[in-house]
């Protein structure tokens, strides 16, 4: 065994020890390096396989897109060795957040929609994969009576080896009902006695009860699950949009103290992360934190450096205005992307005391 085979090897073991996050993927991208010294296809590719996964749940969602384009490159050169339910299901993890990324145009989503609906067929399994992923984007770009088409559509679909798991399916028809203003508390029954779970359930639908909770008036549920679900999340980049859906709903609940711990500790997460909707996510938060402890007539934020448009020490209304405009022109972004004004439209009327409304279906 060769010096470089031998390390990449060893580093791929050794990754595996560490939680999802930045030293996983660490090992794994010097994995990838000593895999391609060796010149061993079969490790080059595991390598790359590994680092997918990393990148995906680590909160390094670009660096998951250039690995998987070469896993799917020499997948179809050399698909010996390799099933395809392997690849399709990481094609998943890609297409799930690729519209998360404004300069990734329409077209080329749709094609990747295409392209794994084609390879899905020949493999042998159904669509209701790819009817998730339709629902998912029209749903994002603001096209309603579209998004609701796929999502029948896959709710329809028999499941298949492609399908998520009970969990995440009992997931996404909870957000199905938040999207359409139903009651979903009782629906995710199963998720809130601990009966369904997995690596991103019950923290998904955690975060996006809150504000239906607080609408509702149900505090005491909502600050037991702003609590359970925190902490599944606090230690994960990859979960800063959730963090934010926690830091909203303290901001809109006046828990300034505590969204003010929250924002301090995850500010630094914009800078080790590029996944751009959840920049988004975490400027409406910091946006609608700030605005409130203006209101409560809060003094000067104490930061660790003044010149940091992440990090200001200034008052609270500066802050918000500040962080207001940081989301005004990812909006922008999204909806020329988008070609729908849903994220400008929902920017307009947004403040602390209209949040809980406007918000609520995110």
């Amino acid at each position: 065994m060769s010096e470089p085979t031998e390390r990449a090897a060893q580093l791929l073991l050794q990754a595996l020890d560490h939680e999802e996050g930045d030293e996983r993927i660490a090992m794994s991208e010097e994995a990838v390096t000593a895999a391609d010294l060796s010149g061993d296809y079969y490790l080059q590719y595991m390598a790359r396989e590994q680092l997918v996964r990393a990148c995906t749940f680590g909160g390094e969602p670009e660096k998951a897109l250039v690995a998987f384009s070469w896993m799917l490159a020499h997948f179809e050169k050399r698909p010996e060795g390799v099933s395809d339910w392997s690849v399709l299901w990481k094609y998943k993890w890609i297409i799930s957040g690729i519209h998360e990324f404004p300069h990734i145009p329409n077209t080329r989503i749709y094609e990747m929609f295409a392209d794994f609906e084609a390879r899905a067929v020949r493999a042998g399994f159904g669509l209701k994969a790819a009817y998730n992923f339709r629902y998912r984007f029209e749903r994002f770009r603001g096209e309603r009576e579209r998004a609701i088409e796929f999502y029948r559509k896959m709710d329809e679909t028999p499941e298949d080896d492609l399908s998520n798991c009970s969990a995440c399916i009992l997931d996404e028809r909870v957000s199905f009902a938040i999207y359409n203003r139903r009651d979903a508390v009782e629906l995710a029954a199963p998720i809130l006695a601990g009966e369904l779970a997995c690596k991103s359930v019950p923290l998904r639908t955690y975060a996006k009860l809150l504000l239906p909770l607080a609408s509702q008036g149900q505090d005491k549920e909502a600050q037991n699950y702003h609590r359970a679900g925190y902490r599944l999340i606090g230690g994960n980049k990859n979960y800063l949009d959730r963090v934010a859906q926690h830091i909203i709903f303290l901001a809109v609940t006046r828990q300034l103290e505590r969204g003010l711990t929250l924002f301090k500790k995850h500010v630094v997460w914009l800078e080790q992360t590029r996944n751009v909707y959840h920049h988004f996510l975490f400027y409406i938060a910091a946006w609608l934190l700030f605005e409130a402890l203006a209101k409560a007539g809060n003094g000067r934020i104490k930061m660790r450096r003044a010149e940091d448009q992440h990090a200001p020490e200034a008052k609270p209304e500066i802050s918000a205005l500040g962080y207001k405009h940081n989301a005004t022109v990812l909006a922008a972004r999204f909806d020329k992307r988008n070609e729908t004004d849903r994220f400008s439209t929902m920017l307009r009327d947004l403040n602390v005391s209209t949040a809980v409304e406007v918000l609520a279906t995110l």
